[in-house]
């Protein structure tokens, strides 16, 4: 049930992205144990990201201030940090830094029953991107799991080069849904904007049956390619591995942020 609601949750993100346009106002999307939200972004020096984490704890489920048996008020020196600040890459002059945080809770917590001891630890990953040529960052993507072993956490990369290059996170479910969170960014001077897939998801509909659905991110989106490669399904299936009617495969090309289809080809299943 879990992998089903992380897949209907990344397909639904998907097609809200693919809906922006590089002219809208851009804004940090945040995902945590509790499913994903989108709230305004601000600008704030590297520092203010990179010192005392846990005060960014969204979801409450780090329980700070809550009791422990002993009856003082868990903080955050009840928590063990293991923290990488990494530069990603530079685009159109803007850096882009990736903090990955591994949080595991210490003996007060586990004694006052908010976790286990013998489970993974939380896992914290946050993108920001520079504003300006100075000290000021701001951050587009944000996975806050309070609860380990959910996703597995990967590094953000930059795909391509020039003014096709793009800004992409990858974080698949670790079920068998094969849902994800992720994300992909095209950044010109005046920084980050979401890229724009709806052609290439209008051009991939229009070559598939009028009955059938396909994955339009996660684990079918190849970025570094470009391409797009996703099996093709019945709308009714019963199941994720059903009603499979064949595989579809498109290229394009990012400009000016848009993902605009150069090839479309759907190949049937064989009976």
């Amino acid at each position: 049930m879990r992998s089903l609601l992380r897949l209907l949750l990344a397909a639904s993100v998907f097609k809200f992205s693919a809906s922006q346009t590089p002219a809208q106002i851009l804004q940090r999307r945040l995902v945590t144990d509790k499913g994903e939200t989108r709230d305004a972004i601000a600008a704030h020096p590297l520092s203010w990201w990179t010192q005392d984490p846990l005060r960014f704890d969204t979801t409450g489920m780090l329980m700070l201030g809550h009791k422990a048996p002993d009856g003082q008020p868990l903080t955050l020196k009840d928590y063990r940090l293991e923290r990488t600040v990494t530069t990603v890459g530079e685009v159109a002059g803007h850096r882009i830094v990736q903090i990955l945080t591994r949080i595991y809770p210490g003996p007060r917590v586990i004694a006052a029953g908010f976790a286990r001891g013998n489970v993974s630890p939380g896992e914290w990953k946050d993108l920001l991107v520079q504003q300006g040529d100075g000290d000021r960052f701001i951050e587009v993507y944000a996975l806050h799991l309070d609860t380990g072993g959910l996703y597995k956490v990967t590094n953000a990369a930059i795909y391509g080069s020039g003014p096709q290059a793009v800004l992409g996170t990858y974080d698949p479910d670790t079920g068998n849904g094969g849902g994800c969170a992720d994300g992909h960014w095209w950044i010109d001077k005046g920084g980050p904007h979401e890229v724009d897939f709806s052609a290439l998801i209008k051009a991939v509909m229009a070559s598939i049956p009028a009955n059938a659905t396909f994955t339009p991110n996660c684990w079918a989106l190849h970025p570094e390619i470009p391409e797009l490669s996703s099996a093709v399904q019945r709308m009714d299936a019963e199941c994720h591995a059903c009603g499979i009617l064949g595989q579809v495969h498109a290229t394009y090309r990012i400009e000016q942020g848009i993902a605009k289809p150069v090839s479309v080809s759907f190949e049937p299943a064989t009976q």
